[in-house]
């Protein structure tokens, strides 16, 4: 079955190699549901087909816009379904291990204001093999929902989500009561979205995130990791708060300019 004219994804993040990393269908249904059509509206598959290839058997899904304009994307299945079937994690769920240990870690150490919500992990920059847990707070002002900045970081192993220890961020001043407002909660960059384009968002940067973090602890690269490092940060800036970007690159340096440097430079 030949591409169907004006297959051009446009609504898409640019990437370098046209397959695209899964490691489970449902992460298949997050990608096209976070990256909506750029004409308004979702996709609608129209089909699919498995195209045996080297090094693995690629998916070819057609997928159509509201005005019925067609793409394609194909997704690299091999992870998942070469071989025998297996059971596949759903998409961050480690991810979300970590996080849930990080903020019953810092319960179980003292006080938390009542809302706390626990961010995405990055590398520690002082445990090695460990995971730093954002801990920022959301609370109401104004009739507004707003998210502040951490006044505590916890830290876990990665994957394992034991415990480590738990701090006082970085510039945390106890006597300097609320800490700095990041932004409004949930962004503006989302606060548009339905929940399907939400949950696809969330699912996909989780699942990407996971497999960023395992790189960055010595797991094998893989022919899609440039690509996703750009996704992850596109997802990310959407997500969350411009300022909780920052928050990240003061947290881990090293691993921030990894995310943001030109990848085909370190290929080495």
């Amino acid at each position: 079955m030949s591409d169907p004219p004006g297959t051009a994804a446009g609504a898409f993040p640019p990437r370098a190699i046209d397959s695209i990393r899964v490691d489970s269908e449902a992460e298949e249904y997050a990608y096209i549901a976070a990256w909506p059509p750029a004409s308004g509206g979702v996709w609608s598959i129209r089909g699919w087909a498995f195209v045996p290839g080297i090094p693995s058997t690629q998916k070819r899904v057609v997928i159509t816009t509201p005005e019925g304009a067609p793409s394609v994307v194909h997704f690299l299945v091999g992870s998942y379904h070469g071989g025998r079937p297996k059971p596949v994690p759903a998409p961050g769920e480690r991810l979300s291990a970590a996080m849930r240990a990080g903020h019953e870690l810092a319960k179980a150490e003292g006080p938390l204001h009542p809302g706390t919500m626990p961010q995405y992990p990055v590398p520690s920059a002082t445990h090695a093999g460990a995971v730093a847990v954002p801990l920022p707070i959301l609370a109401i002002d104004a009739g507004q929902r707003w998210l502040y900045a951490p006044p505590r970081i916890a830290v876990v192993r990665w994957p394992s989500a034991e415990a480590v220890g738990v701090g006082d961020a970085a510039g945390f001043d106890p006597d300097d009561w609320p800490p700095a407002r990041l932004g409004e909660w949930p962004p503006a960059t989302v606060r548009a979205w339905d929940q399907r384009r939400l949950a696809g968002a969330i699912d996909r940067f989780t699942a990407i995130w996971t497999r960023l973090l395992d790189v960055w602890f010595g797991g094998d690269r893989y022919p899609q990791l440039d690509d996703e490092r750009l996704e992850a940060l596109l997802l990310l800036a959407l997500l969350l708060p411009a300022p909780m970007l920052d928050i990240y690159a003061d947290l881990n340096p090293d691993f921030w300019t990894w995310l943001r440097e030109d990848q085909r430079q370190d290929a080495g």
